[in-house]
């Protein structure tokens, strides 16, 4: 009976034990790493071991065949992903995937290095690039024009710290940081390592992700059209490049203006002027239901993720990512969706994202 009792109060501590050992990177250490850079007397990474004695850089770890049960998440497929219409039905992860840039369509990726070449319309230096927003650290380090490629982490790239040119340097330890508190204060725990955001994280990075199993992003509905993008939301990773479709006062907060130089990103669709916003997601489910073909943000992480909008003005916030993908896509413009599909008054809605938001045009 004392044994049974014993093992029972053991089984209860158990459960308020640190989540670290859930949250970190998990699986055998040969899966990432190598001891001498030598197996069966050939060498594991020709011309020398990566940094951190691992078998792949960022690309090569991260390239592979999503299926769902995957612990490494695959952003780079070696042949063509399964994307279907909006890109939560196939292989794809919450990103997209690198493949089509990578196969020399510029437009339907980012052009990062060793990925793909420099794009050939734009160059190496972001459209809409400003130089004031580095709250979470200067990229480029603030230069006018760039003068090196887009990388995957460090000071010309996305993730990591930037004030590391190096990619390993730049996202040092945290594969192995304890992640169960997303709060942006190290890249450890940071949204998938982007430093200084915050958000909640889907357990399989959105592989066919659902209304209640999905990423929740960190949006907060600007107040006024004088009021910044706040520097923990995603939207603001997206800023750190293109500044200039950010913030600003081309739109107001009603929503409307004449003319509207770029989206509201920011700004919540119960905050718009006009009829229809909060009927999302329009022809793609019941109003009210979170679609992730065409996510929102959120100013409120402590209820979890959100598979219900209330249009409160903190839960249904617009987002640079409602419409695009961070990585890639096989659209124009890292579009979520076919762009051509979109047919004001056809009568069909279901092949387009934008009537997700624009529900009374199709």
């Amino acid at each position: 009976m004392k044994r049974w009792f014993l093992f029972l109060i053991c089984l209860t501590l158990i459960g308020f034990l640190p989540k670290s050992t859930l949250a970190r990177v998990q699986g055998q250490c040969a899966d990432c790493h190598t001891m001498h850079n030598s197996q069966g007397g050939q060498s594991v990474v020709e011309g020398g071991p990566y940094r951190a004695l691992t078998i792949g850089d960022c690309v090569g770890c991260h390239t592979g065949t999503n299926t769902g049960t995957n612990n490494i998440p695959y952003v780079l497929s070696p042949s063509e992903p399964t994307y279907g219409t909006f890109g939560i039905e196939g292989n794809t992860l919450a990103g997209g995937n690198f493949y089509w840039v990578k196969n020399g369509d510029d437009a339907s990726g980012h052009n990062v290095k060793n990925i793909a070449n420099v794009d050939g319309a734009i160059g190496m230096t972001p459209p809409g690039w400003d130089t004031s927003f580095n709250a979470n650290g200067a990229l480029a380090n603030n230069e006018a024009t760039w003068s090196k490629q887009l990388t995957c982490a460090g000071t010309y790239g996305c993730h990591g710290t930037h004030d590391k040119e190096d990619d390993f340097a730049a996202i040092r330890g945290a594969h192995h940081a304890d992640d169960s508190t997303i709060d942006g204060s190290t890249v450890g725990t940071s949204f998938r390592f982007l430093y200084g955001i915050k958000g909640i994280e889907d357990n399989d990075w959105e592989y066919q992700p659902t209304s209640s199993e999905h990423n929740q992003y960190y949006a907060v509905n600007r107040s006024s059209f004088t009021t910044p993008t706040d520097s923990a939301s995603i939207n603001y990773l997206c800023a750190e490049c293109h500044g200039q479709f950010h913030s600003g006062n081309e739109i107001s907060y009603s929503g409307s203006g004449s003319p509207w130089l770029r989206h509201p990103s920011d700004f919540a669709l119960s905050s718009a002027a006009g009829a229809g916003y909060t009927a999302y997601p329009g022809p793609f489910g019941t109003a009210g239901t979170y679609w992730p073909g065409a996510p929102l943000g959120s100013s409120d992480l402590t209820g979890g993720v959100l598979s219900t909008v209330q249009f409160s003005g903190s839960d249904d916030i617009v987002l640079c990512i409602s419409c695009h993908r961070a990585h890639g896509s096989p659209y124009a413009d890292i579009l979520r969706w076919n762009y051509a599909n979109c047919n004001a008054s056809s009568g069909v809605g279901d092949q387009c994202g934008c009537f997700a938001c624009h529900t009374n045009k199709y």
